[in-house]
C-alpha cells in the first residue's frame, strides 16, 4: 500500500506532516510546533480553551480536526485550501489527475497556497512512515511504499481567474518558485461584464463603508498568459490585489470555513452569520468592531443582491506583528443584475429561515445568538443604508456597466424595503421641515 504525505509549513515554521494511507487522510503535528508557546497560528480551529489544552488538541493525532471526514477528502482546513470550479479543472488537466483526488490537487498547488501555508512533499524515509502510520507503535509492512509527489497556485472560487504577477506592465503567468500577487478574475460567457459588476460592487461597498480589497479594471490583451478568451478591445478583467502577499513575504489567512472547520461542501449550511460573530468576540483584535463590520458587509450584499456571500467568503488575516484583523472584503458581486434571486447564502442564527433579509425578526435572532447589543447593530444598518442612498445612484450611473444593467441594479436597489423606509422617513422628514419654514 502506497504512502503520500506532504510537510505542511505556515510561514518558514514546520508545522506538521499530512499524509494519505489507503483510506486514512491525516494531519500530524510536529512536536516541536505543539510544544512552542510562541507557534504561528495555522487555524483558529487548531486551538483549545487555554495554552495547555492547544497541546494537547495538537498533540491528538484522532482528533476530528486532523482527520478526513471521509471519502478521501481531506481534513476540512487542507480542503478549504483547494481550488474550486474552473480552476480546479485546469490545474487537475495539468497534474494529469482527477478533479476529486485531492490529496494530489494540494501538492500540485503547494507552493502558492492561501495565505503563508505551504504543502511540500515529505522525504520518507521507513523511520518517517512507520510514526506516521502506526504512531511508532509497531514495524509496518513491507508492503508500505513510498508514493513520490511532483513538487509544485491555489485560489478557490467559482468564476475563471488566473494567478497572475505584474511585470514591466504586462500580466504574467505566477512560476513554480514565485508567489502570485494578483488574481485576475476573467470575463465569462454566462454573465455579460463580470469583471466590471465585481468592480462596481465593490465600489459600492466602500461607499458604504466596508473595508474592501484593492482592484481595477484592466485591459485584457495586457495578459500575457494562456487563458480561453480572445483579447478584444473592449474587454476587460478584474485585477485583484492578493492580499495575503506582503512582498517580499506572505501573511496568513484563513476563510470561516477553515475557522469553523467546515467542509467546503457545506459552504452554505455549515454555520451562520451569528456563528462567526461568536468567534470574532473571543478572538483579540477581533471583537465588536468586527461583528459590526460584519453586519456592514451583510447590509450591502443585502442592498446589491449578493446571494452568494457563504462562509468562504469572508476571512481573517494575521499580520506580520502577531494581530489578527478582519480581512478585507472580497467576492461580492451584485448577482441581482443578472438574476432573480432572495434573501442571503446563510442562516441569519440557527433557527432561523433560509434565505431571509435584513428585518427586526432577524436581526434580533443575529443579536440573541452573538451576544451583541441590538441597538448599535440596527445603527449600522442605518448608516450604511444613508451612506448607499446617497452615493450610489451616482457610481452606478458613472460605472461601464451596460445601460439595462444600471438601470436593473439601480431598481433592485431602490426596491428594498430598508432603503424604501429610509426614503419614506427622509421624505417625511423634509415635509417636515418645509411647513416649519
Amino acid at each position: 500500500m502506497n504512502l503520500s504525505a506532504l510537510d505542511i509549513f505556515v510561514a518558514e515554521r514546520l508545522a506538521g506532516v499530512l499524509f494519505q494511507y489507503g483510506d486514512m487522510v491525516r494531519f500530524q503535528v510536529d512536536p516541536a510546533y505543539a510544544q512552542d508557546p510562541q507557534r504561528p497560528t495555522l487555524s483558529l480551529s487548531m486551538r483549545a480553551a487555554t495554552p495547555q489544552q492547544d497541546m494537547a488538541l495538537l498533540l491528538n493525532p484522532l482528533a476530528a480536526i486532523f482527520n478526513s471526514p471521509g471519502q478521501m477528502r481531506l481534513p476540512a482546513f487542507f480542503q478549504n485550501l483547494l481550488p474550486e470550479g474552473v480552476l480546479r479543472k485546469q490545474i487537475a488537466l495539468e497534474r494529469k489527475c482527477a478533479e476529486d483526488d485531492h490529496f494530489e490537487l494540494l501538492a500540485a498547488c503547494g507552493r502558492d497556497l492561501p495565505g503563508a501555508v505551504r504543502a511540500i512533499p515529505t522525504r520518507l524515509t521507513r523511520a518517517t512512515m512507520t510514526r506516521l502510520v502506526t504512531q511508532d507503535k509497531e514495524a509496518i509492512e513491507e508492503s508500505v511504499s513510498a508514493a513520490p509527489l511532483v513538487d509544485g497556485v491555489s485560489i478557490s472560487g467559482m468564476q475563471p481567474k488566473l494567478a497572475l504577477i505584474l511585470e514591466g506592465g504586462r500580466y504574467v503567468s505566477r512560476t513554480r518558485h514565485k508567489d502570485a500577487h494578483i488574481i485576475g478574475k476573467l470575463p465569462t460567457a454566462q454573465y455579460d461584464h463580470l469583471p466590471e459588476v465585481e468592480h462596481l460592487s465593490l465600489q459600492l461597498a466602500q461607499a458604504a463603508g466596508v473595508t474592501v480589497c484593492s482592484a481595477s479594471l484592466q485591459p485584457l490583451a495586457a495578459i500575457m498568459a494562456e487563458h480561453p478568451h480572445a483579447a478584444e478591445d473592449s474587454q476587460q478583467f478584474l485585477a485583484v490585489q492578493r492580499f495575503d502577499r506582503d512582498q517580499p513575504g506572505r501573511l496568513h489567512v484563513e476563510d470561516f470555513c477553515q475557522i469553523l472547520g467546515v467542509d467546503p461542501d457545506k459552504k452554505y449550511t455549515g454555520a451562520s452569520y451569528a456563528d462567526m460573530a461568536l468567534v470574532m468576540q473571543a478572538v483579540p483584535g477581533l471583537g465588536t468592531a468586527a461583528c459590526h463590520e460584519l453586519l456592514r458587509r451583510i447590509a450591502v450584499n443585502e442592498l446589491i443582491g449578493n446571494y452568494d456571500a457563504h462562509l468562504k467568503n469572508f476571512g481573517i488575516r494575521y499580520l506580520a506583528d502577531g494581530s489578527i484583523e478582519f480581512s478585507p472584503a472580497y467576492d461580492i458581486v451584485a448577482y441581482s443584475v443578472y438574476l432573480n434571486g432572495s434573501g442571503h447564502a446563510l442562516k441569519f442564527a440557527e433557527g432561523q429561515a433560509k434565505r431571509s433579509f435584513l428585518s427586526p425578526l432577524s436581526l434580533r435572532a443575529f443579536a440573541n445568538r452573538s451576544g451583541l447589543l441590538e441597538p448599535p447593530l440596527r445603527q449600522v444598518i442605518s448608516e450604511v443604508c444613508k451612506k448607499a442612498l446617497a452615493t450610489w445612484p451616482a457610481l452606478i450611473a458613472a460605472s461601464q456597466l451596460l445601460p439595462h444593467q444600471k438601470t436593473r441594479l439601480t431598481e433592485y436597489f431602490m426596491g428594498r424595503d430598508i432603503i424604501a423606509g429610509l426614503r419614506a422617513r427622509q421624505a417625511r422628514q423634509s415635509a417636515k421641515a418645509a411647513g416649519i419654514r
